[in-house]
């Protein structure tokens, strides 16, 4: 079955009084992937928290307002940081991009790379304030567990969710997600039959196979779901020239007397999304100068 394009689906099912929420993140992963130059077990995990964050993200309500999901492990990969905004912007980077013995293995082993224990934060922010933030400690260390304790324990949300990432060939074969919450008024007995879903295989089997919202809605049985219009969802960066400009300029005198002196350029490079800048040796001078210096 083929994909479609990147976007965030919400969906509420009347009978039931059950949020339905869906993520297709593919092509952003991919571009993550290769922006970062990353292996394939550390592409395939960003792959993963990409349909994470992206799930979260369908609560944002202010024009410049982000979540961000930040997770920390015990495993070689570190940790990650992704992040959404009410944009539909998605970026994020692992902290080790590259794991020469788990990137070598036929079958890319994300257990390994996250390790036994993770602690998850979760931010959502607008421009220099934080709205909200929660934390929750998971054990062995998992995206998709660690998303489900926070809404558990920060939120007292009760959700299911479900992140599908796929490598074929060493990149990126597809990322989707699927979260469904159970409201103080749902039908219980439905969505506890729901839960055996998530349990049995059913829907990471339908997100591996890239069904449509509607089909997935279908295969957990609420046929009446009221869908909203679908959200583009798309890889995307607020770095800029002219932030790494200011960036420069509050730079000390001395860094740049010494990158002159070389006559190095500044080499800068995004931590979100992988981007490089160069900033010629004459626009340092002129920095300098500016400063009197």
């Amino acid at each position: 079955m083929s994909k479609t394009a990147d976007s965030l689906v919400a969906a509420f099912s009347p009978s039931a009084n059950i949020n339905l929420v869906f993520a297709e993140v593919t092509d952003s992963a991919r571009e993550l992937e290769r922006s970062h130059l990353c292996g394939p077990t550390a592409g395939l995990i960003q792959a993963e928290a990409l349909a994470a964050v992206a799930l979260l993200g369908a609560e944002l309500s202010q024009p410049e307002e982000t979540v961000t999901l930040r997770m920390r492990v015990s495993g070689p990969v570190g940790g990650l940081l992704v992040e959404a905004g009410a944009d539909g912007s998605l970026r994020g980077y692992t902290h080790v991009k590259v794991m020469n013995e788990l990137d070598e293995c036929e079958e890319l082993d994300l257990s390994c790379a996250l390790g036994d224990q993770g602690e998850i934060q979760i931010i959502r922010s607008l421009p220099g304030k934080i709205l909200a933030s929660g934390m929750a400690a998971v054990s062995p260390a998992s995206v998709i567990k660690g998303l489900e304790q926070y809404y558990q324990h920060s939120l007292q949300r009760r959700v299911l969710v479900q992140v599908s990432a796929l490598a074929y060939g060493g990149f990126i074969d597809g990322s989707r997600g699927l979260l469904v919450e159970c409201l103080p008024d749902s039908d219980r007995e439905v969505f506890e039959r729901i839960a055996r879903y998530f349990e049995d295989g059913t829907v990471q089997e339908s997100l591996e196979a890239a069904a449509s919202p509607q089909t997935l809605c279908s295969t957990l049985g609420l046929d009446d779901c009221v869908f909203q219009p679908a959200k583009p969802l798309r890889f995307a960066c607020r770095c800029t020239a002219e932030r790494v400009d200011a960036m420069l300029i509050a730079m000390p005198s001395a860094d740049l007397e010494e990158l002159v002196r070389e006559d190095r350029p500044a080499r800068i490079f995004c931590h979100m999304c992988g981007k490089g800048y160069e900033v010629p040796v004459e626009r340092l001078q002129q920095i300098l100068d500016e400063r009197g210096g």
